[in-house]
């Protein structure tokens, strides 16, 4: 493609923006003053030096002519977020004291450089790398309590009564998931009291040997590049460099959240250029490219209360059609890269150091879908180093490793609960988990479903190399690699489903397949000795002459290729084939990525789980149907089949609606398994969507919105007095619901929701009481319910001297069931179609088998609420349908795994 070549404007920090720019003997003296100007076309070559600015272009480029901003040849450019302490006077000891006016995030989000080198943050105790677990300090006793827990060290007692009062105490607790915080609101005796973690259920207690360390107090300020920054005086304490005076530094804190925002532009181009302490913002943007850029620092939030997701925001690669190419991003607390929005792509880059915060916002952090991750090198991170919750991307010849410095229970790639909509991850490398316990290289957690995992090899793994918990569906698991812990594990968390799920022409070094799921089918896999590679220890898993694994495999179109005279190989190397090496290679970088390879046996329907929150490519074809929010995560843990089956939507069909999809891909003459989750239940109130309120102040998130904890909206705490009105709940005839059900959490202290009819005082119809504390997953709680007729307005009002936190009410009947029709026509065949009567809150897969005609190569499957069972008279019930898919059973031939 011709780029159309415009105005060329230069920019130095000895300019002078009254200048006209066009010359580079009269530069402008700002980036942003040449983005002022800049049209279509233009390019904005920036002289060597340091730019405190946040840049954000007047205009858009096009595809034919971008706007360019590059660095002058070679020249070192540095965009900085951060500005320079001054003022400086010396304090006590090596410790001085500057004039810092300003800070991010109340003090959370502050990050200090000093001579353009990351510094800490005070620390005890002191570490001079955040994912070095030896250099933490570990718990040796522990209590967990409400309001308040402790934490006991023999170290500790080297330190006065009230030392670390006022201090944050940060810990990996319990099972480790993640790192927490709190307020150390008294210290005496060697023992730490501070307010509850955010997450306060028994699993996440507290144990002896946990990681943790104390912040955000002068008292640990001793070390070099060590700092502390004071609100109230405006002032920043440092320990400067080799014991230094300020005046032989720069020292630095950040001012400003992006070096470039290019939020809502198209075709602008950043290249060759360094960010210090500050990220690239491309919200909304549509094919802007970053090329050839580093990133130090990014953004920090790290503050009391941490929680499961943390809440940095990352290089924020959103919009659409975005490239990220030949960039490093390194040394940040929380996300590295986080691709949003639709068609993305990050290409040769080198992702490393980060997540200091341990939280689940990986080194790539994924949502929306249509992405690229190619050709990349993501290592050393708090926690795994991909992980996200998108749909139908591609993550190829990655080089993935030491994850998991300072956590537990996670691979290396960790995909949970939610429908990955025929993801590809192929010709990767994933190796050396530092996780201690459960440490595991491709990890499924349990609800995921929807990819393909082929041509990997995955090793140095401590516990197993590949989990598939389930429930777990639509995954393809094709010639991949183990070796050192080559055991594929799959064991049931809830619901024991892996519909379309195949494991097929995979290489076990000396491994084994554990508990194996039902509705799957495996083949031709090898559990072999290592001394077929060529040099295992050495990290070459190509296949020696005459290995076993040679010819062993079977044909899977797009994955295996014949071999001359015989079958496909079984492993990720082809023996002769092309020793491939992933990871980034800037001196040589790497063709297009490859893009979507066509599977057999993927499911050819989309967004089988409606985890986009929207309809297509699904219609809707009767009635109004609605796509419900939850979590199915917790609430079908505790034994109550939520209205959403699997992660966190569900379609949600009243008597006479009925959607449908048309299915592309089919092949002639071939058998298919239309299989859908479908359940029978009442009307789902969310608590967010109630029509009026009274009482609070009450949590808000972090953008002002309805607070997220575990993964769903909430309204609370709740106290007595307080409630919720939802207007016009249409009860139908007398009789239609007997039950209500109230999804509660952080429930302290004897308390009761009551359902009231029309006012706060009105008839009561039901009461939820919990006479115990209640703090763990979202669960449901039960009562009777009045018989009601008609349309009311509903209002749930808490009573009792305790609190809690609402999630959602739900009104059903305990014994009434639903009926839905499957069907599918359109395949060159008679309509084949089935009637599924489900009783409340049943979660069972229903399958309809359909045979395509000798030229269908689509079909059009469809869902209807057909109403209640006729022997039973009632009308019926909802229905909620999830966990979709359509899908050919390969037919297997040698010895079953």
């Amino acid at each position: 493609m011709t780029i159309y070549q415009g105005n060329v404007y230069y920019v130095a920090v000895d300019g002078d923006d009254r200048n006209d720019g066009r010359e580079v003997g009269g530069p402008l003296r700002t980036i942003q003053e040449a983005a002022r100007r800049m049209k279509p076309g233009d390019t904005c070559f920036i002289r060597e030096g340091t730019y405190r600015e946040t840049v954000a272009p007047a205009r858009s480029g096009t595809e034919e002519a971008p706007i360019r901003f590059a660095a002058y040849g070679n020249e070192r450019v540095v965009v900085s977020g951060c500005d320079p302490v001054a003022e400086w006077t010396h304090w006590r000891g090596g410790i001085y004291k500057g004039k810092m006016g300003w800070s991010m995030a109340e003090g959370n989000g502050n990050l200090v450089f000093f001579d353009g080198e990351l510094g800490t943050e005070a620390q005890w105790p002191n570490m001079t790398d955040r994912l070095d677990r030896s250099q933490y300090a570990r718990v040796d006793a522990a209590e967990n309590g409400y309001p308040y827990s402790t934490i006991f060290d023999e170290d500790l007692l080297a330190f006065p009564d009230g030392y670390w009062t006022g201090a944050m105490v940060a810990c990996v607790n319990g099972v480790g998931y993640f790192m927490s915080t709190a307020k150390v609101v008294d210290f005496r005796a060697g023992t730490l009291y501070f307010d509850q973690w955010v997450s306060s259920a028994e699993h996440y207690h507290t144990r002896p040997g946990d990681l943790y360390f104390l912040t955000r107090t002068a008292k640990a300020l001793d070390a070099a590049r060590e700092w502390h920054y004071d609100a109230e005086e405006g002032a920043l304490y440092a320990v400067l460099p080799e014991g230094g005076a300020p005046e032989a530094h720069l020292v630095e804190a950040k001012r400003r959240e992006y070096a470039f925002d290019l939020s809502g532009r198209t075709d602008v181009h950043l290249v060759g250029l360094r960010f210090r302490g500050a990220s690239v913002a491309l919200r909304d943007a549509s094919r802007c490219v970053v090329d050839g850029c580093s990133f130090t620092g990014l953004d920090r939030y790290f503050g009391y209360r941490q929680s499961i997701y943390g809440r940095t925001k990352g290089l924020e690669l959103g919009g659409r059609d975005n490239v990220l190419r030949g960039c490093e991003i390194s040394h940040f607390e929380g996300i590295g890269v986080n691709v949003s929005g639709e068609r993305n792509a990050v290409v040769n880059c080198y992702i490393h150091d980060g997540n200091f915060e341990a939280s689940y916002a990986s080194l790539i952090w994924m949502t929306g879908s249509g992405h690229t991750v190619s050709r990349s090198t993501v290592t050393r991170g708090g926690r795994t180093a991909v992980s996200g919750v998108f749909a139908r991307s591609v993550i190829e010849y990655c080089d993935i490793s030491f994850a998991n410095a300072l956590t537990k229970d996670s691979g290396m790639i960790y995909l949970f609960n939610h429908d990955f909509d025929n993801t590809q991850i192929h010709h990767n490398w994933l190796h050396d988990n530092l996780a201690d316990h459960l440490s595991f290289g491709f990890y499924m957690d349990a609800w995921t479903s929807g990819v393909s995992f082929f041509r990997n090899v995955v090793w140095n793994i401590p516990d197993r190399g590949m989990v598939l918990n389930r429930p777990i569906h639509r995954t393809l698991i094709y010639n991949n690699t183990f070796y050192r812990r080559a055991v594929a594990d799959s064991s049931v968390f809830c619901l024991d489903d892996m519909y379309g799920t195949h494991l097929a022409n995979n290489l076990f070094a000396d491994g084994e397949v554990r508990r194996w799921g039902e509705h799957s089918e495996a083949s031709h896999n090898r559990f072999d000795a290592a001394s077929w590679f060529v040099d295992a220890e050495g990290g070459d898993f190509r296949l020696r002459p005459g290995a076993p694994a040679i010819g062993a495999g079977r044909p899977l179109r797009g994955v295996t290729d014949e071999q001359a005279g015989g079958a496909p190989d079984v492993g990720a190397y082809d023996f002769g084939g092309e020793a491939w090496v992933p990871g980034h290679d800037f001196a040589r970088p790497p063709a297009s990525p490859g893009g979507f390879v066509a599977l057999d046996h993927a499911s050819r329907l989309a967004n089988g789980g409606f985890e986009r929150g929207e309809w297509a490519p699904w219609t809707v074809a009767k009635g109004t149907p609605e796509l419900v929010f939850e979590c199915a995560w917790d609430y079908s843990r505790n034994g109550y089949a939520s209205v959403v089956r699997s992660n966190k939507y569900a379609a949600a069909l009243r008597a006479g609606d009925a959607i449908e999809q048309i299915v592309e891909g089919l092949e002639p003459n071939t058998t298919y398994i239309f299989y859908a989750g479908i359940k029978s239940g009442g009307a789902y109130l969310p608590a967010t969507s109630h029509a009026e309120r009274a009482g609070g102040p009450w949590d808000r998130g972090a953008d002002g919105e309805w607070p997220i904890y575990r993964d769903v909206p909430y309204v609370g705490p709740l106290q007595a007095g307080e409630w919720l009105r939802f207007a016009a709940v249409d009860f139908g005839a007398p009789g239609t619901y007997d039950s209500l059900s109230v999804g509660l959490n952080k429930a302290f202290g004897p308390v009761a929701i009551e359902a009231r009819l029309d006012a706060p005082d009105g008839p009561r119809i039901g009461a939820v009481s919990l006479a115990c504390d209640y703090d763990g997953t979202w669960r449901y709680f039960g009562a009777n319910l009045a018989s009601v007729g008609g349309v009311h307005d509903v209002y749930f009002v808490l009573s009792g001297p305790g609190r809690c936190l609402a999630q959602s009410f739900v009104l059903h009947h305990s014994a009434k069931a639903g009926t839905a029709r499957m069907s599918v026509r359109g395949h060159g065949g008679a309509e084949a179609s089935k009637l599924v009567n489900r009783w409340n809150w049943e979660s069972t897969l229903s399958e309809l088998r359909f045979t395509t005609g000798p030229e269908a190569t689509s079909a059009i499957v469809s869902i209807e609420n057909a109403g209640g069972l006729a022997v039973v008279g009632w009308v019926g019930q909802n229905i909620y349908v999830d966990d979709c898919g359509v899908w050919a059973p390969p037919a297997t031939r040698g010895e079953r795994t």
